[in-house]
Formats: structure tokens, sequence, C-alpha cells
């Protein structure tokens, strides 16, 4: 799925969003290993403030471009077709050619994870198999996430198409070190709503009628949820804490909100009510971050990005990126913009 696609499907997410209903939204897959952010307390050093220090090339692939997954070491992979990229720095290389369209991708320390189809194979640094998982189900997935986490692995696929509508996705746990693949969930979760470290996964899963609920599975498959009933948008991990960007509604209206919970025991820390504007946030290197476009183009020139307190949600430094679309998740931070119909990564810090 591209980016410009994930796009509209969360702008479709919101109208929809407004009248009270769940829909779909894919996000940017990736290892999500965030620290703490620093909270605005009186008299505690002024946060440094975030900054780019980087932007590559264009990214081949174009438009079609999507699945962006940062490894332990910062090197940003991502798929266009059947084609496997890297960004290492600024530099941009063709990593492999899988054996069809690829829609997710991960990396861990030792190996690159692609799936094609219900397939995920793994890679070495050479580029060779290691191993193939199948993911079970009866159709082939349309949209798809991976996050490697060490030797843990964890996947969501679903199967809509531009006509079918909403089609929940279904969850997986698995091992880099064993064949066997155990299906947490089964189209009952929402897609892109997922978000991993070496804590678990977490998603939000759809229950009977209107009921949501916030799902946190160990490694070992331990699950723990509670009711939460805000439609999500994006998950993100920093500070101990699962971070939802997600809408409140009530009687027909709907109010955009960052909700914070323990990532160990899911008990709710804070909701912040936060502009309309607010279109991803994510668990970085730099800290907690979210991205702002006020523009109803998916290309906004006044596009920013902003360092979050964790314990607050509050704004604590804010950067002007022109025309960012996506921020990547993971040990460094990056940011994907577009604009004359090609990608950029920019790489942040703070």
């Amino acid at each position: 799925m591209s980016v410009l696609n994930i796009l509209r499907g969360r702008v479709a997410r919101r109208a929809v969003a407004v009248g009270g209903l769940a829909a779909l939204a894919a996000s940017v897959t990736g290892l999500a290993l965030p620290p703490a952010s620093a909270a605005a307390v009186p008299g505690a050093a002024k946060p440094a403030a975030l900054h780019v220090t980087s932007t590559s090339a264009s990214l081949p692939g174009g438009s079609t471009a999507s699945g962006f997954s940062e490894a332990p070491d910062g090197a940003v992979y991502y798929a266009s077709g059947s084609s496997v990229y890297v960004v290492k720095g600024t530099k941009i290389s063709l990593v492999l050619t899988a054996s069809g369209r690829v829609l997710a991708v991960a990396a861990n320390s030792t190996g690159l994870f692609v799936e094609v189809g219900r397939t995920v194979t793994e890679y070495n640094s050479s580029n060779a198999i290691v191993r193939s998982w199948s993911l079970s189900g009866g159709h082939v997935p349309n949209s798809a996430g991976l996050f490697a986490v060490g030797s843990k692995l964890w996947a969501w696929t679903e199967y809509s198409t531009d006509e079918s509508g909403l089609e929940y996705a279904s969850v997986y746990r698995f091992s880099a070190s064993s064949g066997t693949v155990h299906r947490v969930s089964t189209a009952d979760a929402y897609p892109g709503d997922f978000a991993a470290d070496s804590d678990g996964a977490y998603y939000q899963q759809i229950g009977k009628g209107e009921s949501a609920h916030l799902v946190r599975v160990t490694s070992s498959g331990a699950t723990r949820r509670i009711r939460n009933s805000a439609i999500g948008l994006q998950f993100a991990l920093s500070g101990r804490r699962v971070e939802i960007l997600a809408y409140h509604t009530s009687h027909s209206t709907s109010t955009l909100f960052i909700d914070s919970f323990s990532q160990t025991t899911l008990a709710h820390a804070y909701s912040r009510h936060v502009p309309a504007s607010d279109r991803a946030i994510a668990g970085t290197g730099a800290g907690l971050l979210v991205l702002s476009a006020p523009c109803s183009s998916m290309a906004c020139s006044s596009a920013t990005v902003s360092r979050l307190s964790t314990a607050t949600g509050a704004k604590v430094s804010t950067l002007k990126l022109k025309d960012a679309l996506l921020l990547v998740p993971g040990p460094a931070a990056a940011a994907i913009t577009y604009h004359g119909g090609k990608y950029y990564l920019v790489r942040l810090a703070a």
C-alpha cells in the first residue's frame, strides 16, 4: 500500500469517525524502541531543540513506496512493488527483489524480514534466505505490518480492497529461531493500530457491538486487555507508555486526543486534547514525536514535527518540516517528506 493510499485511508477514517464508527487506517511498520521523553518540569533544563541532521536524495519507487521500517542501527527499509530498498544515512541501495509485491518489511540486528502474500521470509546480511513462515488465513492479504524485536516477530494482515470497505486484521507472533507461527487474533484487530517492543505487542481489538479494547500481548503469548472505545488512528511506544492518537466521539461529534497508558498494566495515564491537524505520532530516539499538517492536501507546506512530553503530551519542541507526510518509529528519528512527485527521508535529532 503506497504512502498516499495510507494517508487517503486515514482521511477517510476521520470522516467516518465523525459519525462515531470505526474505519480502516494503515500504518508505517517499524521497530519501536523509544527512550523516555523529558517532561516539562519547572526548574528542569530546557529540552534540546528538534532539528534536521540530513536529507536523502529522492527515494526510488515514487508514490508506490510503502512499509517504511527502521532497523536497530537506524537503517530504514522500504518496499516498492517487489523491490526492497535500504537508506543508510543518506545512501540508498536496492537490497533485493522478492518473488512478488512486498506488503511489509522489518529488520533486527541480524536479518531482514519481507512479507509477500501470506509468506514472511528472513534474509541474512548476504541476502540469502534463512527461513520462511506461512501466516494462516483463507485469503491473500492486501496490506500488512511486520515488527522485529530482537528474535521476536509480530505481524498483522488484512484483506480489504478499495471496494470491500473495512476488513479487520489478524495478528500473529513467531520467533526467528522457530518455524511455528501463533495466531494471536483472528479478523478482529484494527489494521495499522499496532506497535511492538521488548514489552510485547499492542493493538486495538473490536468487541461486540460498538465496544473496543486496547490489548497487550507478551512474547510468551500472555494477554491483557482493557475497554477502550476511542477510535485509534496510530499507536506509539515511548517513555514506558502506549500513546494512541485517537478520536473520542460523542453525539455524532469527534475530537482528537492523545491517550496514554502504562505499557505493563495498561492503566490510563492521561488524555490530552490535540489539534485536528495532528496526523501521526511515533516513538523515536529523539522522543515521542507528532506530525501536524494543517492542510487539506496530503503534502503540506506548513507541516511541523513536534517533540512531546510523555508525562503530559505537551509539546516541548517544534520543527517546521515542509511537506512532511509520515514519521518512522525506531531508535533513530526520521520523517518522510513528499514534494515534486518524489519522497525523501529526513533524519531528525534533538
